[in-house]
């Protein structure tokens, strides 16, 4: 699998998977948007990113394939 292209700092849509639409909905990560921008603050394991405002969310982040790059950033 590949590794996560994200850094920290950066600036990333959340565009989500059917099945990872699926598994936010059982979490607080219920309130993610798709389509919304949001800033890395961490990436765990080289596959998981976890976004501002979500630190607290169980499971350390979600796969960084459900998030898009913003483009120009």
């Amino acid at each position: 699998m590949k590794k996560c292209p994200f850094k920290v700092g950066d600036d990333i849509l959340y565009k989500p998977s059917f099945e990872g639409l699926g598994q936010s909905v059982m979490t607080d990560l219920r309130e993610l948007k798709p389509g919304k921008q949001y800033k890395v603050v961490q990436i765990v394991d080289d596959f998981y990113v976890v976004i501002e405002g979500f630190e607290s969310s169980p499971g350390g982040g979600l796969y960084w394939t459900e998030f898009e790059k913003i483009k120009g950033h």
